[in-house]
């Protein structure tokens, strides 16, 4: 049974670029961050990981659309596109099996009871001109919906729930047959859509933009400002912001004609160069009048009163009992073992040339393959993102090459002929943004957003902070934790994902740690997890661990000179921690090799032993021998 991989590869076959699924939160409002996001792939190359997206849309709780067209850029806009494949329409109440037998599609879906959309497969691509205009014209044709046949339009996927409806229907997939039609054809078989009359007289009427802001003046939020002054439609479907904008302007008092005045000349607009253009933009100008006077009415009858600007920070949300709170109880868990735990956030930090880069390195790579970070601490094995804006290319490559190298993951083999032979075990769940201009702000966090759900990826690297900052002063805590710090936490509580933060100390400071870092005082408390560096001599660097959820001791890493290989190692732990000694001890310890490691008593080192196997955190697991007497048990973390 084809499901919607097969659907797309239709529309996408033979083609080389970008292409998107696009994903509407039912749960937000048209105003919140993350409603509407587009998660970007390229195509072929991502055909696996968009398949599995698709295969997890099935049971969201989000809306998820696609787009049949592919883009030679990472923006879905009409600019990029380049040869197209295949029309398409929105068919609302039109059911696919009453179309005259010359316009049956290739493949039809029912997107809920009662409504439809198509696809019809060409048998030769065409530019992206000629596709607006047959698909207008087929989209008159048979009736469908009259904003449904642009380039950048989105379809529902199948497979997907429609959370539209309270009963939340399965979009499905009634048939894709390989049909195909003649576009030559087709331009004889569709009749012209009559031309379009623009009423001048109407346009005359309609305020100018220019004026229309200068009244409102600062009533007229930022993010409106921006909407109105957008290049091209690259968020959302047009509709739906549109709709958005049309209400943050109502939001201000303006009056209808006002509203068409200011978001006509927008490339919102998707009624442009219709002949109804004026009567559909003034139709929906009254309902956002409407609809934001019924949400501030409704708001003043529960006793509150509330400006029309700040409606968008009502919160729907209730205290828990703690009872409620602690119901379904969720417990640390480590994804490097007594380092750094799921879903948190914090940094690596220190002065320059204390090989932070190195280290964010080797714990991405070591997440990723769940290897043991710098050889020592246990990692659970998770898709990882490594954002840098720092080091060119090359370096990237090179320091990547020795990290994988360490961890078994690339190698050489001399043959007996003096030929040898290279080999890669590289993981694909490591994804790599380098020198892209990643700044923190609302656009690129939507986007890393997206990133982050369509690739299920659970641990982002960002290194370093100070080339992420936009426009903030990193000296000032309050711009730092509310431009920054919150927003990522946020991203956080959206994602679960774990975030790393690559930080730079000031100069002149002391020993190293938290106090030491730039913008100290809003950092360290927003930190859950860290290592904080100070280099101690050549290739050596004591590492201060922090976490909320454990003591932990500086650790001390011999990294030696770096030319062709990276192999650090762990030295010393602090005595009084006998867990941190086997975690650092790959294989396991018998007593006797964790007395001479840590210089601690016998009784001390029972004594902790027995301690840990009672909080389940160590085993005994098998014998070895360490001397010339009986074969000693040997301890070793649990998994």
């Amino acid at each position: 049974m084809p499901n919607a991989i097969d659907l797309c590869s239709v529309a996408w076959a033979g083609q080389d670029g970008y292409v998107f699924l696009s994903v509407r939160d039912p749960a937000k409002s048209k105003k919140d961050n993350g409603y509407w996001r587009d998660l970007t792939f390229k195509w072929p190359e991502n055909k696996y990981e968009i398949a599995e997206a698709l295969d997890k849309a099935k049971t969201s709780k989000r809306d998820v659309y696609w787009c049949p067209n592919v883009f030679s850029g990472p923006h879905r806009d009409n600019d990029t596109v380049e040869a197209i494949n295949v029309l398409y329409a929105d068919l609302d109440e039109v059911n696919p099996k009453d179309l005259p037998q010359h316009l049956k599609p290739t493949a039809a879906w029912r997107t809920s009871p009662g409504r439809w959309q198509a696809l019809w497969q060409l048998d030769r691509a065409i530019d992206a001109k000629t596709q607006g205009q047959l698909n207008q014209r087929l989209t008159y044709a048979i009736g469908a919906d009259k904003g449904g046949w642009d380039i950048t339009q989105v379809l529902r996927t199948p497979d997907t729930p429609n959370h539209k409806y309270p009963d939340e229907p399965t979009v499905k997939l009634l048939w894709l047959n390989g049909h195909t039609m003649n576009p030559v054809k087709l331009v004889d078989d569709l009749p012209e859509v009559e031309s379009i009359e623009i009423d001048r007289t109407a346009i005359a009427e309609v305020p100018d933009q220019v004026g229309v802001l200068r009244k409102y003046g600062k009533k007229v939020t930022p993010h409106a400002k921006r909407l109105i002054k957008a290049r091209r439609a690259k968020i959302g479907t047009r509709s739906e912001v549109l709709w958005e904008l049309e209400c943050l302007l109502a939001e201000t008092g303006m009056k209808a004609d006002e509203i068409v005045g200011v978001v006509r000349p927008t490339v919102w607009n998707k009624f442009a160069d219709r002949r109804d253009e004026m009567r559909q933009l003034s139709g929906e100008a009254r309902k956002a009048i409407d609809h934001i006077s019924s949400v501030t009415a409704r708001v003043q009858d529960n006793g509150q009163t509330v400006e029309s600007d700040e409606l968008e920070e009502v919160v729907d949300v209730e205290p828990l009992s703690w009872s409620a709170f602690d119901s379904e109880h969720e417990p640390v868990r480590w994804m490097v073992a007594e380092l750094w735990g799921e879903g948190e956030v914090g940094f690596i930090s220190g002065h320059p040339k204390s090989y932070k880069s190195w280290l964010a390195l080797d714990l991405a790579v070591s997440v990723a393959t769940g290897t043991r970070f710098l050889g020592s601490f246990a990692a659970h094995k998770h898709s990882v993102l490594l954002i840098q804006e720092e080091d060119p290319k090359p370096i990237m490559q090179e320091r990547l090459a020795m990290v994988g190298a360490n961890k078994g993951l690339l190698g050489c083999e001399v043959n007996g002929d003096g030929t040898f032979d290279m080999w890669y075990n590289l993981p694909d769940n490591l994804y790599i943004i380098s020198n892209q201009g990643f700044t923190i702000n609302e656009d690129w966090l939507d986007q890393l957003e997206a990133w982050i759900m369509a690739r299920d990826i659970k641990l982002v690297i960002l290194d370093p902070l100070m080339m992420m900052g936009e426009d903030v002063d990193e000296f000032k805590a309050f711009e730092v934790m509310s431009q920054i710090l919150k927003p990522l936490k946020r991203l956080r509580a959206r994602t679960q994902a774990a975030i790393v933060v690559v930080h730079h100390h000031t100069k002149g400071a002391g020993q190293g740690g938290a106090k030491d870092m730039y913008g100290s005082v809003a950092l360290w408390a927003w930190e859950e997890a860290a290592l904080h560096l100070n280099v101690v001599g050549m290739g050596t660097v004591i590492a201060e661990r922090f976490s909320k959820h454990s003591l932990l001791k500086p650790i001390t890493i011999e990294i030696g000179e770096i030319k062709e290989k990276w192999a650090p190692q762990i030295t010393r732990v602090g005595a009084a921690n006998l867990y941190d000694a086997l975690v650092s001890m790959d294989g396991g310890a018998t007593v006797e090799q964790l007395v001479s490691y840590t210089n601690m008593g016998r009784e001390a080192v029972d004594r902790q032993l027995k301690q840990l196997e009672t909080d389940g955190k160590v085993e005994k697991s098998g014998k070895r021998r360490t001397g010339q007497g009986r074969p000693s048990v040997i301890w070793r973390v649990t998994a």
